[in-house]
């Protein structure tokens, strides 16, 4: 009878460890959210970037416009 309470035990102990493997993808000490965080950040950059090429655009309208 305590052979059949052990099957189960190691069943279910095996089931619950991860292996000890990285199965996240994520590197040792990276956030989880990582990859989203340098996305925003570069979205930002972008914004600016965009940012500067209208007020430029519109420098030059109004100097056209005079």
């Amino acid at each position: 009878m305590k052979k059949y309470f052990f099957i189960p035990l190691i069943l279910l102990l095996g089931a619950c460890s991860d292996g000890g493997d990285t199965t996240s993808g994520t590197a040792e000490r990276e956030h989880v959210w990582s990859e989203q965080v340098n996305t925003i950040d570069k979205a930002k950059g972008v914004e600016d970037i965009l940012g500067e090429a209208n007020d430029r655009q519109r420098e030059d309208i109004d100097r056209q416009s005079q």
